[in-house]
């Protein structure tokens, strides 16, 4: 069973994740919140409504020659190539045991977060990325003692806030490192003043954008990461649920539990692995009291995480051996199912329930291309919908022939309260695009947007497994604005 674990057979893994990657990348539609980051893209600012800009950067470079879905997917594809390379070099540097090295790195690559949805190209990729490598260039300083590394750190902790704002998470990683092992005498480094210097200018775009927009993104941020509604400790029993799902349903309690006797640990290896995991898992337990997180927002901790499961279980005996490679054997099967459903619906959910299908969260790769095709043969010019990620869909499926524009009615806004209506729209005929409530009521009045407004709604409908998922309602305009 330990021969399981080797360079060999993690080469091998990696590349069949990157084959798979590369076939859903290309076979499946894009996720509506993929559309929204392409059309930044289109539009490259240092910053945006709701992040920090870098994914916009990253779609940008991928797409120079080709707007197809795996060339908008392609950098998530380069960037878990490139976490894997640094994750085995650190586990080297670390253990140098190859069995815990290519352990931690099949963890991290069987995560269905990574197997199959790290396809989806989000704020979170270039963020991992980065985190990994300045994560990676920390232990060269405590290895080496080589203060010039805090110029590398400065830099990839800089490109990591410049790709999303919880990245900010890892200064009270390093700050929880220096203080469980009292390297104080690192504050009288001025490197280290450099570094933050250097991540500061790296961030400086992202500053200056929010201060000449009333600093609408950090307020956004903030708001959308808290509650204000009453403590739910339901949300906390959720939260590890779906962190258990996502990371390995065998290992990550074991490794848990082992990362608090790791953070007081006399071994600096240890605290060092527990410091720049272990708080992030717990700060969004802790939001989880007040808002459940995002499946995806603790994944930048388990690029240390997955260390320390890999040696608990590597150095456990052929018992553990079993059950992680049980638990990665499970992640693969989860993760493999989940990509054929998103593209095949072969999982019969409507026999379970109507609403536990149209709940599916693969459903967000079907029915734009299909909504945008059916607004180009009704020859509208443009579309304005509630929901910005609608909105951004029919932009990209339409190849940006049909121009849009989100309007919520100030109840959710996005980027497209800041670009404004196309002014080249508006003398065009438009359509109104939106889903219907419970008694097909409209979301807002919108003759107060516009002075004609059809009496005939279309519909357009979702299917999947001949269950409607989701429909559209379509109604042309034109006027005011």
């Amino acid at each position: 069973m330990t021969k399981i674990f080797n360079l060999r057979n993690t080469v091998i893994f990696v590349s069949i994740s990157v084959l798979w990657k590369i076939f859903l990348s290309a076979a499946l539609n894009l996720h509506s919140d993929e559309a929204y980051y392409w059309l930044w893209s289109k539009d490259l600012q240092p910053g945006y409504y709701d992040h920090s800009p870098m994914v916009a950067y990253f779609i940008k470079l991928t797409t120079l020659f080709s707007d197809s879905e795996l060339a908008v997917r392609f950098s998530s594809i380069i960037a878990t190539v490139i976490v894997s390379v640094f994750l085995w070099k650190l586990v080297m540097k670390l253990f140098n045991n190859e069995q815990t090295a290519s352990a931690s790195v099949i963890l991290v690559h069987s995560m269905p977060m990574m197997f199959s949805a790290s396809i989806i190209i989000t704020p979170d990729t270039p963020s991992f990325l980065f985190l990994s490598i300045a994560t990676f260039y920390v232990w060269s300083l405590i290895e080496t003692e080589n203060p010039d590394y805090w110029y590398l750190i400065g830099l990839f902790f800089g490109l990591s806030l410049l790709s999303k704002y919880t990245a900010v998470l890892f200064a009270m990683s390093l700050f929880l490192y220096i203080l469980f092992t009292k390297k104080i005498s690192w504050f009288k480094q001025y490197r280290m003043y450099a570094a933050l210097l250097i991540s500061f200018i790296c961030f400086l775009p992202v500053l200056y954008w929010n201060y000449t927009n009333g600093w609408v993104s950090f307020s956004y941020q903030f708001s959308h990461g808290l509650s204000n509604a009453g403590y739910r400790f339901n949300y906390l029993f959720e939260y590890i649920g779906t962190q258990m799902a996502i990371f390995n349903i065998i290992a990550f309690l074991p490794a848990f539990f082992i990362s608090f006797a790791y953070l007081f640990s006399k071994d600096k290896k240890k605290v060092f692995l527990a410091s720049f995991s272990l708080p992030v898992i717990l700060f969004y337990a802790v939001t989880a009291l007040k808002k459940l997180p995002g499946a995806n927002w603790p994944i930048p901790a388990y690029f240390t995480f997955s260390i320390i499961a890999a040696a608990y279980f590597i150095e456990g005996g052929k018992l553990r051996h079993k059950l992680l490679a049980a638990g990665i054997c499970f992640n693969i099967i989860l993760s493999v199912l989940i990509g054929l459903h998103a593209k095949y619906t072969i999982l019969p959910l409507e026999k379970i329930s109507d609403k536990t299908a149209v709940a599916d969260a693969t459903n967000y790769f079907h029915g734009y291309k299909e909504l945008a095709e059916r607004l180009l043969k009704e020859n509208v010019g443009f579309a304005v919908s509630p929901a910005h990620q609608v909105a951004a869909s029919i932009a990209y499926y339409s190849k940006n022939k049909i121009k849009t524009w989100a309007y919520s009615n100030h109840t959710k806004k996005s980027q497209y309260d800041i670009w404004g209506f196309p002014e080249e729209s508006l003398h065009q005929t438009g359509a109104f695009v939106y889903e219907p409530g419970d008694n097909g009521e409209e979301p807002y009045d919108i003759k107060m947007l516009f002075s004609n407004v059809s009496d005939e709604v279309l519909e357009q409908k979702t299917v999947r497994n001949n269950n409607v998922v989701r429909k559209y309602n379509i109604r042309k305009v034109s006027g005011k604005i």
